[in-house]
């Protein structure tokens, strides 16, 4: 069955490789730019692209190579790829703000403060915008902005709660950008951070939309969660006043890459997109994806996305030698969007937990699992996923490895990399979260 199983495993990997492409940020951009151009200056007018975000420098390339030579200002961090030529790179603090960042918000600031109705702003976000471009309100410093995030996280606020509070503290957050380029009209595309989603107001912060909430309901949250009183005085002075208005400018938002996206292009590729991401604990997701395959009709194959979630459980306590010096605490798992980067030992758990439950259940061979973050492993080089099959198991036997006891002590990565089950992209230049796809013989 060995050469059934090579063309079932193959095939897995040619659609993900179309999910990866379909978020590759200078095509996305680029086919983005072609299927609805961006209306053309008007009289004395011209373009102006503001790329912010970790592959803010292909999304500009790709606007620059479709639009000609114009104003270019990419801010970015210091791992970004190369820079289109002619454009103005700053680099920023990421994922931790910095004062290079406040520099380069200032530098944004007068970008945009300065165009008139005639000119067209073409503005690029991916993952970290919000992070690189950090502009506390007026009265406000960095430290005040970082201060109340580290304190309502601290206190269990959600992601959401926190960016509510943060556009409150913050110029370009919650609208505030968007609002700088007004009279102009603004075309926004937007490579979908796995942690913000789709939602205008949670991508880039809402700079580029609006806010979650009120400055009332951000103050609220602040005392629900019992900091009201230990926040500086100048923080709770400026929750207390009322919040300015804004000017707003004519904007389109187009999402170029995201997770659901990435699924549809696997779909397009020959698979079948599952109608739903997954989500949920483990065992939930594991039975998720059996229930699926189980119904799976011979020579087909069926594409996921999954959702972020915290804390990857370890029920065994051990660490997986595959995620040595991962901190924890804000990794996800498979749902969709993920962030890439740390999600091999949780990828490989999920597989492994998948193929003892097919054995369990006797599921019909052959079949392929593959299971990847997007972002082709990240700086540290861990994992980006793991494909399994139906003969993973057996193989792991005649290695002297009890795949159950595996499973109990962890460790699932190392194991599953010594048995050949690594699955490693290369280097992709976007992060659009986790996918999956399962193929039947």
């Amino acid at each position: 069955m060995g050469t059934e199983l090579d063309i079932l495993r193959a095939e897995a990997r040619r659609l993900m490789a179309a999910g990866l492409a379909a978020a590759a940020p200078w095509a996305a951009v680029s086919r983005a730019l072609a299927a609805a151009p961006v209306s053309a200056p008007g009289p004395g007018g011209s373009y102006v692209i503001l790329a912010i975000g970790r592959f803010a420098p292909a999304m500009a390339g790709a606007a620059l190579s479709r639009l000609g030579p114009c104003e270019t200002l990419v801010v970015t961090d210091a791992a970004a790829g190369e820079a289109p030529e002619g454009a103005r790179v700053m680099i920023a603090g990421w994922p931790d703000s910095d004062a290079a960042g406040e520099r380069a918000a200032a530098v944004v600031e007068s970008a945009l403060g300065g165009l008139g109705p005639e000119d067209r702003a073409v503005v690029l976000l991916s993952a970290g915008a919000a992070a690189l471009v950090p502009a506390p309100a007026v009265g406000l410093r960095l430290a005040d902005l970082l201060a109340a995030e580290r304190m309502m996280r601290a206190a269990g606020a959600g992601a959401a709660e926190v960016a509510l509070v943060r556009q409150q503290l913050s110029r370009f957050e919650g609208g505030g950008l968007v609002g700088l380029a007004a009279p102009a009209e603004v075309t926004v595309f937007v490579l979908a951070d796995p942690a913000e989603g789709e939602d205008p107001r949670r991508i880039g912060g809402g700079m580029m939309s609006g806010p979650l909430g009120s400055r009332v309901t951000a103050r609220a949250l602040v005392e629900l969660y019992g900091i009201w009183d230990r926040l500086p005085e100048r923080l709770r002075r400026h929750l207390s006043q009322p919040a300015p208005g804004a000017a707003i400018a004519k904007t389109r938002m187009r999402i170029v890459g995201a997770n659901a996206l990435s699924v549809a292009a696997m779909a397009a590729a020959g698979a079948r997109a599952f109608s739903r991401p997954l989500s949920g604990e483990p065992l939930e997701l594991v039975h998720d994806i059996h229930a699926v395959a189980a119904g799976l009709a011979p020579g087909s194959a069926v594409a996921f996305g999954m959702e972020p979630m915290r804390d990857w459980p370890d029920p065994a306590g051990a660490a997986d030698p595959a995620d040595e010096g991962d901190a924890g605490g804000d990794v996800l798992m498979l749902r969709a969007p993920l962030v890439a980067g740390a999600a091999g030992p949780r990828h490989a758990d999920l597989a492994l937990r998948f193929a003892c439950l097919a054995r369990d259940r006797r599921l019909p061979a052959p079949w392929a699992l593959l299971l990847s973050a997007s972002d082709g492993g990240g700086a540290d080089g861990k994992l980006p996923g793991v494909i399994v099959d139906s003969e993973t198991l057996a193989c792991m036997r005649l290695e002297g490895v009890d795949p159950d006891r595996v499973l109990e002590r962890g460790g699932a990565g190392a194991v599953l990399e010594a048995a050949g089950a690594a699955f490693r992209t290369g280097p992709t230049g976007t992060d659009i979260g986790d996918l999956a796809v399962f193929v039947r013989g």
